[in-house]
């Protein structure tokens, strides 16, 4: 067999995941031949870099692929193929093997227990050098013509590179949609995911960083409110509106919609995450139990006392009065601020630690069980590029991780025996 060059384009999660199994998989047939890795900008793994905070969410402790896909708004279903090829336990396993131990944390995100980004990075730089993976960050390619056989990609710059198989990686940007398109490929439409909510409301004001671990959120979207999305997830407060678990995963679930209603909406907030007869009963009770008690200082399970004492300010409740002095009206009042707050949705942020872009090449177009192109024999895909996505939590990493591997696998494993 002539020596193959197998040419990876992109130089994130899913470009290094699958230009190492490319190079594993060719000295393990053996297959004569190079795994090239472009990237066009100055760092490699920029969105690894950067991914939980700094820490990097690396996947989620969620071991059970149904119940795993489910995370995904766009891609579940066509996900599972290769999720039972390689799934969150094998990455653990993959990265333990490299000298990486992850550690899960409470609502099942999984990091390095160096809590460093850079210890992922380093491990995923050692290990495609050690495989013989050439890295090049200064070729952006611009365009990949397949001609016979051979696939000639060009950067910016003018330089020519040829290559028997190409993988695009190249998440959401723009380059690696024009090659798709240019390959002809269908991208759907784009739009963006994972974001907070910008809302103005007396509520919220100088309240940034108060966070609600219990709470519910209902996201009403469209000209008549008719699409409705709901979520039970913690919420945190901002300088500019509500972000948090519970806003990242709605947003990614609406993102089509909210999109197409310029990021308008009405967000129905359930700070404590209990039914509104529960805290009435509770607060009841402490009228009858307690009634000398002061409802400024009343503990209520789920908010702090500021924002407690905020809602009191807002429904024009003095906090020096005692429980026993307020009625039974106003007390039903509180019960439904604290569990039915109407904010108007004005606009969105991008989540500064997981931006994740909704669309991308079109699923119906690529074999998922290899991550080969329906359209162009030897072309494949992974990551963010194609048009799969995963609510916030390491869902969007563990298809990056998935993809990659399956397609690095398979650019060899497809490779003529002779």
């Amino acid at each position: 067999m002539p020596k193959q060059t197998l040419c990876v384009i992109g130089g994130g999660a899913a470009g290094f995941f699958a230009a190492i199994h490319a190079a594993q998989t060719m000295q393990n047939r053996p297959v004569p031949g190079k795994v090239v890795l472009l990237e066009g900008s100055t760092r490699f793994l920029q969105k690894v870099r950067i991914s939980g905070g700094g820490r990097c969410n690396v996947t989620h402790h969620d071991f059970n692929i149904r119940s795993f896909v489910t995370n995904y708004p766009r891609g579940q279903k066509e996900v599972l193929s290769a999720m039972h090829q390689f799934q969150a336990s094998d990455l653990v396993q993959w990265f333990k093997q490299a000298g990486v131990s992850l550690k899960v944390e409470a609502d099942g995100r999984m990091f390095p227990v160096t809590d460093d980004s850079e210890t992922i990075i380093d491990c995923l730089m050692k290990q495609a050098k050690l495989l013989g993976v050439q890295l090049d960050k200064s070729f952006a390619a611009m365009s990949v013509v397949k001609k016979s056989d051979v696939f000639v990609i060009q950067d910016r710059k003018g330089q020519v590179l040829e290559a028997d198989k190409v993988l695009l990686a190249t998440g959401s940007s723009p380059d690696g949609y024009k090659i798709a398109k240019q390959l002809g490929h269908t991208i759907t439409p784009l739009a963006p995911s994972l974001f907070s909510f910008k809302i103005e409301h007396l509520l919220l004001h100088d309240m940034q960083g108060t966070s609600f671990p219990n709470a519910q959120v209902v996201l009403c979207v469209g000209d008549k409110n008719q699409e409705v999305f709901k979520q039970q997830a913690p919420v945190l407060i901002t300088h500019w509106g509500v972000s948090g678990p519970g806003i990242l995963k709605i947003s990614a679930w609406a993102a089509r919609v909210m999109q197409e209603y310029q990021y308008k909406g009405i967000l129905t907030v359930n700070w404590v995450g209990q039914k509104t007869e529960i805290i009435q009963a509770y607060l009841d009770k402490k009228k009858r139990s307690h009634p000398n008690v002061n409802i400024g200082n009343l503990i209520v399970e789920g908010v702090t006392k500021k924002f407690w004492q905020r809602i009191l300010h807002i429904e024009n409740i003095q906090t020096s009065l005692s429980i026993g002095q307020i009625s039974k009206k106003k007390l039903t009042r509180l019960a439904f601020a604290l569990t039915k707050t109407v904010l108007q949705v004005e606009g969105k942020n991008r989540f500064k630690d997981e931006f994740v872009e909704c669309g991308g090449v079109d699923l119906r177009e690529i074999d998922m069980k290899t991550m080969q192109s329906k359209c162009v024999p030897g072309l494949f895909f992974a990551g963010e590029i194609m048009d799969v996505d995963g609510i916030t939590g390491g869902f969007n990493l563990q298809h990056a991780w998935t993809s990659g591997w399956v397609a690095g696998q398979n650019m060899v494993s497809l490779l003529p025996l002779c």
